[in-house]
């Protein structure tokens, strides 16, 4: 069972956490506070778009003019250029799919589906007030007694820990509403080079004695992370949050002046 600590912050997902051990002050403007984001970087202008295309086209709309048409959010032609690039590979990532859905005799596509659990960790609805942790990912595939989630990822190809995290956390939640999938595979599409990369196959029992631990000690840093209020944690990260023209730990971290002391004089005559 979660502390009340973590329970009064809910409900809690992937990047809720992220976000808290990440910045406390940031997770306070946004929320806590819930003041809407004062900007949005073109990166993530351009993954929504991206996102938004690749969602259309697995609904069934063609893929020209579901990436057409997610197109016109942005708002420059370097984000055009950037998004240009991502969706050249839409087209056969699709193909595959549908050779895939053949191949396993796929029962039910699944996308952007929505989960949530209580705290302790029984299914409920993603809106609903006992939601305690929850999360959508972006496609899902049922077939036999096999649940396949795909997260897509439209940044440069990383083994990284924060995207691990999230794929287990999906983990948890389909283990919990769907009982009849014995098993559970986790891919990330690597959007720019139009390739899924499978992770090894999880068990029911996998899961729950495994990962369900850890997406629990993960909330209760979190929440132990922001228990003391909105303290700042400047760093790299500031010149890409949302908050950064409202905080002034963050124009401190972008404009920190030189010490000049260690400077060569002779660059001054």
């Amino acid at each position: 069972m979660a502390t009340r600590r973590a329970q009064k912050l809910a409900p809690w997902s992937a990047s809720k956490i992220q976000t808290a051990l990440r910045c406390p002050r940031e997770f306070h403007y946004k929320y806590v506070d819930k003041i809407p984001e004062q900007e949005t970087m073109p990166e993530a202008r351009v993954g929504k778009a991206v996102h938004r295309a690749l969602e259309h086209a697995l609904q069934g709309t063609l893929a020209q003019i579901a990436i057409s048409d997610a197109r016109t959010a942005l708002e420059s032609e370097e984000e055009q250029r950037r998004y240009d690039l991502l969706t050249r590979g839409v087209p056969s990532f699709l193909d595959r799919i549908a050779d895939f859905r053949r191949r396993k005799r796929v029962s039910r596509q699944l996308v952007e589906y929505t989960l949530a659990v209580r705290a302790d960790f029984t299914p409920t609805q993603f809106y609903s007030g006992d939601a305690f942790y929850r999360g959508i990912f972006d496609a899902g595939y049922l077939f036999a007694d096999t649940l396949a989630i795909v997260d897509h990822k439209t940044g440069f190809r990383v083994a990284s820990h924060r995207i691990t995290e999230q794929l287990q956390g999906y983990a948890v939640l389909a283990s919990a509403a769907f009982r009849n999938a014995r098993t559970i595979w986790l891919g990330v599409h690597w959007v720019a080079d139009a390739d899924v990369e499978w992770a090894p196959p999880l068990t029911q029992s996998e899961i729950n004695q495994r990962l369900l631990p850890q997406v629990v000690d993960n909330i209760e840093a979190a929440a132990l992370a922001v228990d003391d209020g909105p303290r700042p944690d400047p760093g790299v990260r500031c010149g890409r949050c949302s908050y950064r023209s409202i905080c002034h730990a963050a124009y401190d971290a972008l404009y920190e002046p030189v010490d000049d002391d260690g400077l060569d004089d002779d660059l001054y005559d």
